[in-house]
Parts: structure tokens; sequence; C-alpha cells
């Protein structure tokens, strides 16, 4: 988990590296919506250290059938809650980034733009970091470490390339998309280790 965690935070240094070089309104902009990334994750992450809890005890017990009905459940969950977020953070999402911003009138209107253009993506694409967490912790629930530690690789090398080629190609708001990237990244690891996981327990 320390090496996980290690890679994905080299990964946002690079993220903010490349942010750095695209000028001061817009180095404001995303940090303001990053700021408000732990409002987005927040249920995500506590969903995450249930179902850690959950799969380990029905694990212990040999009670598979219940780690794939808990799942379902989180799953559920997690996209409703997910959605709820979302919708919070573009009907209010421009309230809390002002608390975040301020300079003149024209420097707060561009770097407003830039903050809920971003936060406004990853709103919408909560869902996928919701997967992400519920299926991070099953696997660690199970007792496998490895396969959550290679999906923080796979966040890695997704948002590393992404932040890297993306804006060469979409310009700068390619920048945003790095985290979704990421995200989806693991989230394509996760989803197919979690199957492959359960059908090992099965047989």
């Amino acid at each position: 988990m320390a090496f996980q965690n290690g890679i994905i935070a080299i990964g946002g240094m690079i993220v903010q590296f490349v942010v750095n070089g695209y000028g001061v309104i817009f180095i404001a902009g995303f940090t303001a919506t990053n700021k408000l990334y732990g409002l987005l994750e927040i249920a995500g992450t506590s969903y995450g250290y249930a179902m850690v809890t959950y799969v380990g005890q029905n694990q212990g017990a040999g009670r598979h059938d219940r780690i794939k009905s808990g799942m379902r459940a989180a799953m559920g969950i997690a996209m409703a809650t997910s959605v709820c977020i979302a919708v919070c953070m573009l009907v209010f999402g421009k309230y809390l980034l002002g608390l975040f911003i301020s300079g003149t009138p024209e420097v707060v209107e561009q770097t407003m733009q830039i903050a809920y253009f971003y936060l406004a993506v990853m709103s919408v694409c909560l869902p996928i970091l919701y997967v992400l967490h519920v299926t991070r912790s099953a696997l660690q629930g199970m007792g496998n470490t490895i396969l959550p530690m290679l999906s923080g690789v796979a966040e890695f090398v997704m948002r590393t390339l992404s932040v890297i080629f993306l804006p060469l190609l979409v310009g700068e708001v390619g920048i945003f998309f790095a985290e979704i990237a990421a995200w989806l990244g693991a989230d394509v690891v996760l989803v197919i280790s979690y199957f492959s996981q359960m059908k090992k327990l099965q047989e």
C-alpha cells in the first residue's frame, strides 16, 4: 500500500509540474478545484473502509455468496451517492469555488471558468472513482495486496501519459481529463481482478 500510494503521489507531482507551465490563472483554477477533491471522494473513501471489513469477515467465514451480494449493494449505494454529490457540485460548485478564488473581477471570472470546468468534468465522471474505491477495497479485504498495487501503477501510467499527450491533442483542457484517465486505468485492472478472484474463490 505504501508503494501504491507513493506512485500515485508521484503521478500527482508530474501533473502539477505540467500545470505550472500554463500560467498563474490556470494554476489558481486548477488548485481551487483540487481543494474540493476531498468532498468529491469522501463518501467513496468511507465505502472503501466499510468494504475492507465486510469482505474480510465474509472471506474468513467462507461466505463468498455474501461478498457478491455485498458488492452489488455497495456498488448501488456508491453510484447513487456519486450522482447526488455530482449534482450538488454542478449546482453549488461555483459558490464553493468562490471561497478559494480572489482578485480583480476579471481574474476571478477567468479563474472560475477554469475551476468550474474542471469540477464539472470530475463531477460527471465521479461514478468511475467510486467503482475504484469499492473494488480496490474489496480486493484488499480478500487479502490481495498485489492487484490493488498494480491498479496504482495503472493510475500512474494513465495519469502521466494523459497529462503529457492530451494537451498536445486538445489543448490545456486535456489536463483536466488526466485524472479521469487515471481512474479508468485503475478500474480496468480492479474490475477484471475482482471477477478473477471471485471465480477462484468459487472453484
